[in-house]
């Protein structure tokens, strides 16, 4: 299987992997590797003699000249040549405004979600803490009443009030 990029991940590309594009060109799709040496190309990279044999071994396996290649690519596409190819990509400000945007409403989604978790929680905190609370001061004034004293009562009272309170600051 062979793989495949897109116009927009050859133009984020950096020169060395369109490089790795050229040399391993039997690995990646047609599109792909025509795609990488027009990249190479527009940015003025420097064509070698190495380069030259690794386009004209992908040619001749396809058959055909790379210019014929090209021009079939640009009819497939619609359009001219690859600097019109290239000029049909959204602008980078364009796609970081919808992913902003995107990333803001998924940001206030988990914080509503985080406070409809939060609200639950502190339903929870205020009845375990005041069933805590209420049982260890039971416990504490049976304990007291029969002249024993109960310290471990004691724990029970103070874990369940701060736990009562904690629920009651957060709803």
């Amino acid at each position: 299987m062979k793989t495949t990029k897109t116009l927009a991940q050859i133009s984020s590309s950096k020169g060395f992997q369109l490089s790795e594009i050229l040399v391993s060109w039997q690995y990646y799709t047609e599109e792909t590797v025509i795609l990488a040496y027009l990249e190479i190309k527009r940015r003025g990279i420097q064509i070698n003699e190495e380069i030259e044999k690794l386009v004209t071994a992908f040619s001749e396996a396809q058959g055909k000249p790379i210019s014929q290649l090209e021009t079939e690519l640009f009819e497939t596409k619609n359009v001219a040549n690859y600097q019109e190819y290239y000029q049909s990509l959204p602008k980078f400000s364009e796609t970081v405004n919808d992913e902003s945007k995107r990333l803001e409403k998924l940001r206030r989604d988990q914080m509503f979600q985080r406070e409809v978790i939060e609200k639950k929680q502190a339903n929870k905190d205020i009845l375990y803490g005041g069933l805590w609370f209420g049982g260890g001061l039971v416990v504490t004034l049976v304990s007291v009443a029969s002249g024993k004293g109960g310290p471990i009562a004691y724990g029970a009272v103070l874990l369940g009030g701060i736990q009562f309170f904690r629920g009651l600051m957060k709803s």
